[in-house]
């Protein structure tokens, strides 16, 4: 008898995912295992794998719909098994992802729909090394069977300097658009969500980083040959964790009718990936001392642009930072609280500006912090005291960084 294929539960806040592309066809047998096709949520693009050998009688799920989860994807049974029909009604209710010119040219597939066909010729590790590296796999020659590309085909192109793969937005000719579904329909709906359900508050301020990016310098210095090098973002990890322990409300969640205070800081990390935003978690940041935090926050990012990241791993968060210094253009932002969260941290460009130190002229890195945080749980002077406590530790970065544990 067909087994059924559906979409799977993905990750807790997963509703829907957008079927990116199929790596098999109508007919082709398959093993347990084997990635059948390509599943984006607003988290994570996942490669599905067959639950069971057969043959893969019928694709139920077209590329470029996006399914509710339980819906049927496919059926896999024995070689000339009628497949029974699918679903009444999910085919229908689901539309393709496709859009057209604005000024009524032709139409034109999304990057994801159009890029489908590329992708089945690739094996997932070529994919996410791909990604890793920035490479565009899909202008590779593959030298796998039947011309699949392969991971040493990366490898290759890596070593001869292959051109950089186009983000989403690069894709998009002027006069076209691009469509609002997958990953970036998801990240706009729980922003939307988060912004008309918590009456949300942002305190500035610009605090001096002359001592941590000192601390920063003095580390790398002394780190034995070939040790990751500490990031700026790391050492705020921990004294963020650390202002945490002192200021336990603004690491609460809110849930229905409770205000939960954990005992543990699970920092959420916002990492720009190329269609949209992905926030891995550093589970209980403050126990961790600064090397074991900075390698996970190195890995957890290298992994969510890489697409490897595993569903446990983006959630249970109970505070988040996002850090859009490197781009050296933003003072001042307004995040928004990842929901259910109570509060977020901005961390923007830092600049050398002239300031008053005991009385005189001095040359010193200043950069701006912004702290949103949810008004039903946090209030303003609480959330002043925790931007306060930063301030003071970031004026003495290595007690805070290295003095016990948060």
């Amino acid at each position: 008898m067909a087994s059924e294929l559906v979409m799977p539960k993905l990750g807790l806040t997963m509703t829907e995912g957008l079927i990116v592309g199929w790596h098999k066809k109508e007919g082709d047998a398959v093993k347990k295992g084997d990635g059948l096709l390509e599943i984006e949520t607003e988290k994570l693009t996942n490669v599905i794998e067959a639950p069971t050998d057969g043959t893969l009688l019928k694709i139920v799920g077209e590329t470029g719909q996006s399914l509710p989860i339980a819906a049927v994807l496919a059926y896999i049974g024995a070689p000339g098994e009628e497949a029974p029909e699918a679903a009444a009604g999910i085919a229908a209710s689901a539309a393709a992802v496709t859009t057209s010119f604005p000024s009524g040219g032709a139409a034109f597939e999304s990057p994801a729909v159009a890029d489908a066909g590329k992708r089945a010729k690739a094996s997932p590790a070529a994919r996410a090394l791909a990604k890793s590296l920035g490479i565009d796999y899909t202008q590779l020659a593959g030298t796998g069977p039947g011309g699949r590309i392969v991971k040493e085909d990366v490898v290759a192109a890596d070593a001869n300097g292959a051109a950089p793969a186009a983000g989403l937005y690069a894709q998009a000719a002027p006069a076209s658009s691009i469509p609002y579904a997958g990953m970036r329909k998801a990240i706009g709906d729980s922003m939307r969500r988060s912004w008309q359900t918590a009456p949300m508050v942002t305190h500035h301020v610009r605090t001096d980083v002359t001592g941590l990016l000192a601390l920063r310098a003095q580390l790398n210095k002394d780190l034995e040959e070939g040790h990751v090098k500490i990031g700026v973002l790391d050492l705020f990890a921990k004294i963020v964790a650390r202002a945490l322990r002192d200021f336990p409300i603004v690491n609460a969640t809110l849930a229905g009718d409770e205000i939960r205070i954990p005992d543990t800081v699970n920092l959420g990390i916002a990492v720009a990936v190329g269609k949209g935003l992905v926030v891995p978690v550093v589970k209980d940041a403050g126990r961790k001392d600064l090397f074991a935090v900075s390698r996970e926050i190195k890995d957890l990012t290298a992994r969510a642009r890489a697409n490897t990241l595993g569903p446990g791993e983006t959630t249970g968060g109970t505070f988040t930072i996002s850090s859009i210094g490197a781009y050296g253009s933003v003072d001042f932002f307004t995040p928004i609280v990842n929901q259910p969260e109570s509060a977020i941290l901005g961390i923007c460009r830092t600049v050398e500006t002239p300031a008053v130190i005991d009385g005189a002229i001095a040359i010193r890195s200043l950069t701006g912090l912004s702290l949103t945080f949810d008004h039903r749980v946090v209030d303003g002077a609480p959330a002043a005291e925790f931007l306060a406590a930063i301030l003071n530790y970031l004026e003495n970065p290595a007690r805070a960084v290295f003095e016990g544990q948060a």
